[in-house]
């Protein structure tokens, strides 16, 4: 009896070279997307949130991409209350902002402050789109995984998924 080797592998090479591509192609997309819209964000048009309520150390403003403050004012006295008793911070990638009380001050305060109107169609595509990208990530590491596996059960079953021919018996592993 001749044992005959099968010398069909298959070659994942294109799988992997395809996902590595598909993955610098939308890193590369997501960088671009975020500096089209950051760019836009300063030529947006601003609007005021008058008179927001701050009674404890620190507040989440609820408008995201806050510009700036306009004024905090003591609401027992009407004092206007000078911007080195609070801070304000802006997150660069969601643009929430918190407000601080960095003075030992009563909070009992109310806030205005301005932000960018982002529903102008030059900032919001970007932005949604690299939203968009950004859930890719999630599942490009699925998409990795499964190519592994499939990389492992493939060698698994090219090994000792055939017999010596026959298919009944005698099962000789080729290699």
């Amino acid at each position: 009896m001749e044992t005959k080797l099968n010398s069909k592998a298959i070659d994942l090479t294109g799988l992997a070279i395809g996902i590595i591509v598909l993955g610098v192609v939308v890193s590369i997309g997501s960088v671009i997307l975020l500096g089209v819209r950051d760019a836009r964000l300063t030529d947006l048009d601003t609007y005021t949130t008058a008179n927001v309520s701050f009674t404890s150390p620190s507040l989440t403003l609820s408008n995201t991409w806050v510009k700036s403050i306009v004024s905090v004012v003591n609401k027992t006295n009407a004092a206007v209350i000078p911007s080195a008793n609070y801070s304000l911070s802006v997150n660069e990638g969601t643009g929430v902002g918190t407000f601080t009380n960095t003075s030992t001050n009563p909070w009992n305060w109310n806030v205005t402050y301005d932000s960018y109107n982002t529903t102008r169609a030059d900032w919001a595509l970007p932005d949604q789109a690299t939203t968009g990208l950004l859930e890719y990530g999630n599942w490009f590491d699925i998409i990795v995984i499964l190519g592994v596996a499939g990389v492992v059960l493939a060698l698994i079953f090219m090994a000792f998924g055939k017999g010596s021919g026959t298919s009944g018996g005698e099962g000789g592993v080729a290699y």
